[in-house]
């Protein structure tokens, strides 16, 4: 009893040790892919349980081949009991944190460590620094609540093999019938829990069995058929549609498959050595690999990687937790950081790879406990200090995500060769700006940042458009050579998928007034977007559209925004939004007859609520024949 009272008291103060960590950091705003995949969307603006709202938030994310629908009902119940305040989506992440948390001790716990050490796994997972973006950036609840599934999948997995009989394959069957799929409806990253399976299968089971059961031999030829017909998928006409993302990117795949093998190390450095520079929302002053000499680090983390396959394969038998730790953080990058057209570097990739690293610690620092004399203290302090290490590293990061300004700026003095880091740090203090004079001296530190993410990245757009903007709030003149230069780039470099939101913010800074850029200025940026050749026909089509709204609201040429939209109905024709955005027109032009046609042709189920309102007040309008009853 003593001894279960003793772990429960240590168990609390886990949980408030990473609620303290985690709790100045939780009144931070949302930023970078928050807002296109939470606070954007529509659907998630749920104000009732109704099936018909669940169900639109259950198909309205944008991330993924599967829309991570799991992830998004969770963003829209966010937001129906608490708004779109962003501490509530924090709150609800850091939970889901603690609870992953709770499935690590005992993942670890059956992995055969002891309650102590499966606690300081545990732990350390919980608070190391390099977990922090998994929580407080809110998007990223896409991969703890996928993490938490797959964890959940793996423990019935491991608990049913080793009880058998029929309570066992019940847990199996809850394992791959309930728990996997929900990870992948989470985020496809739980598409790894074959491979996480297949390790322990072929590492712990049979270092305790001595050998492979029927199970596992079976297991492991599915896996083996499974992994190459995957394979085959991928590099046949039919697996294309992956690498189309290439397109879009500033490297080839064989560039990222070399940087990946060089960024595996620097994630190990930030585990192993966890400090406060060393972190960051961006990484992308990561220099890319152009070949194995070329940085000449490329070869050296290259056979670095060989030589932890060749441990796990030394390992397996004498040291298998040591084995199969190594082999779970590389099978956890395995989707993430090999040929995938993803970008080059994210702290969050590492959430559930680090399970594997935090059973290694564990595990090396039990071992030693167990020793007599100098050796034992040297694992107690030693595990006293990774995990008080962690917690204040955690601690000052938490605090410096608790404000939006000390967030952006403390991560450019950090990192200097950030592009994307010094675009963030310039916006977040032009919101902060309230005195829109010339002489504003925020504005100094405003165009710094944008001028330097603008040199940082070749191919980036959007700090020429920050920069066009911060003189037109101080109605200052625009600098010609930004507005020629972001048409160059918009013309020819690729097409990223961020850099549609150069053309919809152009539009809506125009229309609102707050981008003083004539008509021809405004109609040639849009011209050179889609004259990029790696523009796909998907994204044309929400640049025509857009093209017809700034000639609509900001030109008030309705001819011309009728031939714009035309064009990208032509590309995506069942587009409800823009149909409707047709029908409007059609009503302003006065041809009733066909805007009421096209209206009863765009089913209430395909709009949002908003849009749906908008439809009944034009049908009304029609019927009354009221040119200007709906405010157009």
């Amino acid at each position: 009893m003593l001894r279960l009272a003793i772990q429960l008291v240590l168990a609390v103060l886990v949980v408030f040790a990473v609620v303290a960590v985690y709790w100045s950091g939780l009144s931070g705003g949302f930023f970078f892919d928050d807002n296109v995949n939470i606070s954007a969307i529509e659907a998630l603006k749920l104000s009732s349980l109704d099936f018909q709202s669940l169900l639109a938030a259950w198909q309205s994310g944008k991330s993924g081949p599967l829309g991570r629908p799991i992830a998004q009902v969770s963003f829209g119940l966010n937001h129906y009991f608490g708004g779109f305040d962003p501490y509530f989506f924090k709150l609800t992440n850091l939970v889901i944190h603690l609870l992953t948390g709770i499935l690590v001790f005992l993942t670890a716990r059956r992995l055969s460590l002891s309650s102590l050490w499966a606690g300081f796994a545990a732990a350390l997972w919980l608070l190391h620094p390099i977990q922090l973006t998994s929580v407080l950036y809110v998007v990223q609840r896409m991969t703890s609540l996928s993490a938490l599934f797959l964890l959940a999948a793996f423990l019935l997995h491991v608990a049913g093999r080793e009880r058998g009989g029929r309570a066992g394959w019940v847990m199996l069957l809850a394992a791959w019938g309930v728990c996997w799929p929900l990870s992948m409806l989470s985020k496809e990253t739980g598409a790894l829990l074959p491979l996480f399976v297949l390790a322990w299968e072929l590492i712990l089971r049979r270092s305790r069995q001595g050998g492979l059961d029927r199970f596992a031999r079976l297991y492991s030829a599915l896996a083996l058929v499974g992994l190459s017909a995957g394979l085959v998928y991928v590099f046949s006409p039919a697996g294309q549609w992956l690498w189309a993302g290439y397109e879009l990117r500033a490297f080839t795949p064989w560039e990222r498959v070399l940087t990946e093998g060089r960024v595996l190390w620097v994630y190990l450095d930030m585990i192993a050595f966890p400090r406060l520079a060393a972190f960051s929302l961006f990484h992308d002053d990561i220099v890319l690999s152009s070949s194995l000499l070329e940085p000449w680090t490329t070869w050296l983390a290259a056979g670095g990687l060989l030589a932890l396959c060749g441990v796990i394969f030394w390992a397996h038998k004498k040291h298998p937790l040591l084995a199969f730790g190594l082999a779970w953080f590389l099978i956890g990058h395995a989707l993430e950081s090999t040929f995938l057209p993803l970008e080059i570097a994210h702290e969050h990739r590492n959430y559930l790879p680090l399970f594997g690293i935090a059973l290694i610690v564990a595990w090396g620092v039990g071992q030693l406990t167990q020793q007599p004399g100098w050796k034992r203290t040297l694992g107690l302090v030693l595990g006293v200090v990774v995990i008080a290490h962690s917690a204040l590293i955690t601690g000052l990061r938490a605090h410096q995500y608790g404000d939006d300004v000390r967030r952006t700026q403390i991560d450019a003095q950090h990192h200097p060769l950030s592009s994307r880091t010094h675009y963030e740090a310039a916006r977040v203090l032009m919101q902060r700006a309230v005195d829109t004079s010339a002489n504003d001296p925020l504005r100094f530190f405003v165009r710094s940042h944008y001028e330097q993410s603008a040199l940082l990245d070749p191919n980036t757009k959007l700090p020429w458009l920050g920069l066009m903007h911060l003189n037109c709030s101080a109605r200052q003149p625009i600098e010609q050579q930004w507005h020629a230069e972001l048409a160059r780039r918009l013309r020819e470099t690729p097409f990223a998928p961020g850099d549609r939101t150069v053309l919809y913010g152009v539009k809506e800074m125009s229309i609102a007034g707050t981008l003083c850029l004539e008509r021809d200025s405004v109609e040639l940026l849009f011209s050179a977007a889609l004259a990029n050749k790696t523009a796909s026909n998907h994204v044309r089509s929400f640049i025509h559209s857009w093209l017809a709204d700034y000639r609509m609201l900001a030109a008030r040429d309705v001819s011309a925004a009728v031939e714009a939209l035309d064009k990208s109905l032509a590309l995506a024709p069942h587009n409800p939004s823009n149909r409707l955005k047709r029908a409007q027109l059609a009503y302003l032009q006065q041809q009733w007859q066909q805007a009421e046609t096209m209206l009863n042709g765009i089913s209430d189920k395909q709009l949002a609520l908003s849009e749906r309102e908008t439809k009944r007040l034009l049908l009304q309008c029609i019927g009354g024949g009221d040119l200007t009853c709906v405010g157009l």
